[in-house]
């Protein structure tokens, strides 16, 4: 589930750098934001003096980057000057409930998707942190996920998930602690009210974004890659892990008009590619027999 989560993002990334507008200049731009990402943690692991530079790695290569898009002329912060200072969330900002039966059945679909996208990044990041993923770890953050989503729905947002790239970014900071994510969690709720602070983030360019995303995208895969190591890839293990990759892959790289074609739920099961590989893995696991121990002949 690690190496799909790792995999099925990549194509994401290198999307948003080839899709948008000036697709050279775009790829200079992520090619820079890639660079100066793994110099900055190379320089971090290996001379003790700048391990301050890992820790600050990302961002770092987001203000390279930027700059970089500057002078490019590819970065317009136009709306940071034109956005206020404060805004505060409204209850209900949409009018009244509505329950829509159909509504309710399609978002619990949805929800149980996001759900099993979710459960393969609390396994990448158990797997770069080295801790246990207990049942009693997943419950909790199933109600948590739950709880997210009731809460951002009734504020007018959309529902929120935990995203793959977190697994990435403890990876490549080294900053694992409770108590440093939820000092993030609690800024990030600060700077959510200050849109003139949201602005200048929504201004970072794409390819900035997309550059950093993919280094990330390959260390939540290597890290997968690492779980494995030890284990004996027989013909079955072969095909737990390789199929779901290829069920990833293939989801991800669907033309959308053939998944616009599909069925409404079909579609956004289609649609995520994560979701269809983490669900092969388990499925793969339970249905294919366990191989019997070959007898040594005397």
């Amino acid at each position: 589930m690690i190496i799909v989560v790792g995999i099925s993002l990549l194509p994401v990334a290198f999307n948003g750098i080839y899709s948008a507008d000036r697709p050279a200049e775009n790829i200079m731009i992520a090619m820079a934001s890639m660079f100066s990402l793994c110099t900055f943690i190379l320089l971090g692991c290996f001379v003790k003096k700048l391990h301050w530079l890992r820790l600050a790695s990302v961002l770092g290569a987001i203000l390279v980057g930027t700059a970089v898009a500057a002078s490019m002329g590819m970065a317009d912060f136009s709306a940071v000057s034109g956005a206020g200072w404060l805004s505060l969330p409204t209850l209900l900002p949409f009018g009244e409930l509505v329950f829509d039966p159909l509504a309710i059945l399609t978002m619990m679909f949805v929800a149980m998707i996001v759900l099993v996208e979710t459960t393969g990044t609390w396994c990448a990041v158990t797997a770069v942190t080295g801790s246990d993923l207990s049942d009693d770890r997943l419950n909790r953050g199933a109600t948590g996920e739950a709880a997210g989503h009731f809460i951002c729905s009734l504020l007018g947002g959309s529902p929120v998930t935990g995203y793959s790239t977190n697994a990435g970014i403890i990876a490549v900071t080294g900053v694992a602690s409770r108590r440093a994510i939820i000092a993030g969690g609690a800024i990030l709720l600060v700077l959510g009210l200050v849109p003139k602070l949201t602005s200048l983030i929504a201004s970072v360019p794409h390819a900035v974004i997309a550059g950093i995303f993919a280094v990330i995208c390959v260390v939540i895969a290597m890290n997968g890659f690492r779980v494995i190591q030890s284990i004996q890839l027989s013909e079955r293990n072969m095909l737990v892990v390789g199929l779901p990759i290829m069920l990833a892959l293939g989801a991800v790289l669907i033309p959308r008009e053939l998944i616009y074609a599909l069925p409404e739920l079909v579609g956004y099961l289609a649609n995520s590619g994560i979701a269809i590989g983490a669900l092969a893995a388990v499925v793969l696991n339970f249905v294919l027999p366990e191989e019997a121990p070959q007898e040594i002949e005397a």
